[in-house]
């Protein structure tokens, strides 16, 4: 997405964001920590300062859109629900590693028609387990005849988003049945059941895979690649027809991910598939994704069965 102030100008007027008064205590946001006061008396010792959690915070607004404030008090309001947030937690779930902030970057773009706005928020924490844990969402906010209190509006989503991402955090510490059930959740988050394949996958679940591949026909769109990226360096060769069924021939996307798990799996099914892609697919990307494949499984393939198919120029 463009920058904030690349949008071409649309209809005379312009779109307004409200905004309360910038409270005193916001400048402390930028130290990443909000310090208790010192407990009054003689008897009772100042109270340590809890620990910072560093929260770096990114909006970008539409061209159109005004507000009354400048935008750092905006971004400091946002960075400070994150921290009460995080703080209030019950539990530990979401730990922010001082030296790696949380990052939040959210934009906010306007409809065609002025009525709406668009909230493309994106919250990314570094975990020290694997990769960092990342939650995007995309939401749609009426704009009423007063504006919208867009403070109000960002730090809530905030809020929701934190507890999709402790959610996604707590994965990590469930057994595998857990997760394949997680996982086949239609109701869940994406973002949930994205997670819990990929860390069965991390995990070499190796009894996972028939399971993975039965959740494929009903996924939405990019839980169907993580699936297909997790059970294709999972299956064994008596497996690989179930995924290749799965696969939808018409996205190239798939159809890449398919051969790619063929050159893993390296058996004759693999390689007859990833023969007939190299000559017939008519997608040239695919055709040189699956000559590719068919070398590697040939290669790896004992020579008494290594038996060439003639492959002409496939360009």
């Amino acid at each position: 997405m463009a920058p904030s102030g690349s949008h071409p100008p649309g209809r005379a007027g312009q779109v307004a964001g409200r905004l309360e008064p910038r409270s005193a205590w916001t400048a402390l946001v930028l130290l990443g920590a909000l310090v208790a006061p010192a407990c009054r008396g003689d008897r009772a010792a100042p109270a340590p300062p809890p620990p910072e959690i560093p929260v770096r915070v990114t909006v970008l607004l539409h061209p159109q859109i005004r507000i009354a404030h400048a935008l750092a008090d905006l971004e400091d309001r946002t960075a400070l629900a994150a921290i009460r947030w995080i703080r209030g937690q019950a539990a530990p779930h979401l730990l922010v590693d001082p030296e790696r902030p949380l990052e939040i970057a959210i934009r906010v773009d306007v409809s065609e028609d002025l009525s709406r706005f668009l909230i493309d928020e994106r919250l990314r924490l570094r975990h020290d387990r694997t990769w960092p844990l990342e939650v995007s969402r995309l939401r749609e906010l009426p704009i009423g005849a007063q504006g919208v209190d867009l403070s109000a509006t960002l730090t809530a989503g905030v809020r929701d988003s934190l507890a999709l991402l402790a959610d996604m955090a707590g994965l990590f510490d469930l057994p595998d049945e857990e997760l394949l059930a997680k996982a086949a959740r239609t109701e869940a988050a994406v973002d949930i059941r994205s997670l819990a394949v990929r860390i069965l996958q991390e995990r070499h679940s190796i009894g996972s895979v028939t399971r993975l591949l039965a959740l494929i026909d009903d996924a939405p769109s990019n839980l169907r690649l993580t699936l297909l990226d997790a059970a294709g360096t999972l299956l064994r060769p008596d497996e690989l027809q179930g995924l290749l069924s799965a696969v939808d021939a018409r996205r190239i996307d798939e159809i890449t991910r398919a051969l790619r798990a063929a050159a893993l799996v390296g058996c004759q099914d693999a390689r007859e598939f990833a023969g007939w892609m190299a000559v017939g697919h008519p997608d040239e990307r695919v055709r040189r994704t699956a000559l590719e494949a068919y070398l590697q499984i040939t290669e790896s393939m004992a020579p008494e069965d290594a038996v060439q198919l003639g492959l002409a120029d496939t360009r």
